[in-house]
């Protein structure tokens, strides 16, 4: 996230923007995430 972060902020994205960005990449993953988990797929 830091990285992506990091681009943005180098393309001149404004905070808020990358704010909501950032927080919707944060869903996704944990959704993609929680997927994997219900499906065991993921070993502890």
């Amino acid at each position: 996230m830091e990285n992506l972060n990091a681009v943005f902020i180098n393309e001149g994205m404004p905070q808020q923007e990358r704010l909501h960005k950032l927080n919707q990449i944060a869903i996704q993953q944990m959704t993609v995430l929680e997927n994997v988990e219900s499906k065991h797929i993921l070993k502890v």
